[in-house]
């Protein structure tokens, strides 16, 4: 007779760190597949940046708060005002930040939009060093630099009159990209503390206000418009796929480092730049193709840069403390800021 065996603590421990895995391999399936389809949108509806904006949000919001209702209501009511206040902060940052990523979209390539978003990594790196929860080094800096310019020469060097300059759509993906960056460091603390559902439940119904309210001041909130059901669709999954984003990049969150978390976005670039080439029929040059590489490749050193025994810090260089340069100081105030603001 054989007797089932209790899984290990090896297997548990395997199975545990497999789970925020796969939760990134579905944030990266989902933003590969949401940027092709709002330009889609774009191209074939009046739609303008504010309302796949709004109903991007709204719909997130939908799926969201039924889930919490169903799963975590206890955990909505213990929220104080105070902790709501924070957790609409860290939602305007990465949620609401949607309008600037498809004000941006609207002019700019899908192809650009990618490679200015690939930078996430770089600046979650440098925005987890400023508030002191990651140590940098050489190694990383140079990653950094290496995926800026790579970066710079994909989009100076690209094809065709639409991918020519660094516009305003690449200014507005870089805008986008930045403040993305900043609530992927700032999300783990909220999400650790009240949930995954009632973080992002609360991050999205602030965002949603604030959004409606933004569409009626815009001047686009009593519009009607009928919309294809090829449209409708699109929209649809934009903010069910939204929804699922957030969802399973808090998930990750929980048990992985920021910088890994911006580390698997290398990933969206690749498969958001192909799947733009073949259904949008954008164009991809050599210096594209070149530029991207070194992105990623820079992106990985960034993200192998903290398993190396060196870090940026004046002891390891033999230096005296009392002699660092006085520029070391921002990062520490900045750090204390932080530290007062979570409290």
């Amino acid at each position: 007779m054989t007797s089932s065996q209790p899984p290990s603590g090896d297997d548990n421990h395997h199975a545990g760190h497999l789970v925020p895995i796969l939760c990134l391999i579905g944030v990266v399936a989902l933003l590969s597949s949401i940027t092709p389809v709002m330009k889609n949108v774009f191209l074939h509806s009046e739609m303008s940046f504010v309302d796949i904006a709004r109903e991007r949000v709204h719909i997130g919001f939908l799926i969201l708060a039924g889930m919490t209702v169903c799963l975590d209501w206890r955990g909505v009511r213990a929220l104080r005002f105070q902790d709501s206040l924070h957790l609409a902060g860290v939602g305007v940052l990465g949620v609401a930040s949607y309008t600037i990523a498809a004000w941006g979209l609207m002019y700019t390539s899908v192809t650009h939009y990618a490679l200015v978003y690939s930078l996430l990594p770089t600046f979650t790196a440098i925005f987890s060093y400023c508030l002191g929860r990651q140590h940098t080094n050489p190694l990383t800096w140079f990653g950094i630099l290496l995926s800026w310019v790579g970066c710079a020469v994909a989009i100076s060097g690209g094809g065709g009159p639409q991918a020519a300059d660094f516009g305003l759509g690449d200014a507005l993906a870089l805008l986008f990209t930045l403040m993305m960056s900043v609530h992927i460091v700032m999300s783990p603390h909220v999400v650790k503390q009240h949930g995954v559902l009632t973080s992002n439940t609360v991050m999205f119904g602030a965002s949603a206000l604030f959004l409606w309210a933004g569409s009626i001041i815009w001047g686009t909130g009593s519009q009607q418009e009928s919309f294809s059901l090829n449209v409708a669709g699109s929209v649809l999954f934009i903010g069910a796929g939204t929804a699922g984003v957030f969802l399973l990049r808090s998930r990750s969150l929980r048990s992985l480092p920021p910088t890994m978390v911006g580390a698997y976005h290398n990933l969206i670039p690749i498969c958001t730049i192909g799947i733009a080439h073949f259904s949008l029929d954008e164009p991809l040059p050599l210096s594209t193709i070149l530029g991207a590489i070194a992105v990623l490749l820079g992106s990985e050193l960034v993200r192998r840069a903290s398993s190396f025994g060196f870090s940026l810090t004046w002891p390891s260089w033999g230096v005296r403390r009392d002699l660092a340069p006085t520029w070391t100081a921002a990062p520490a105030a900045i750090r204390s800021y932080s530290k007062r603001f979570q409290r």
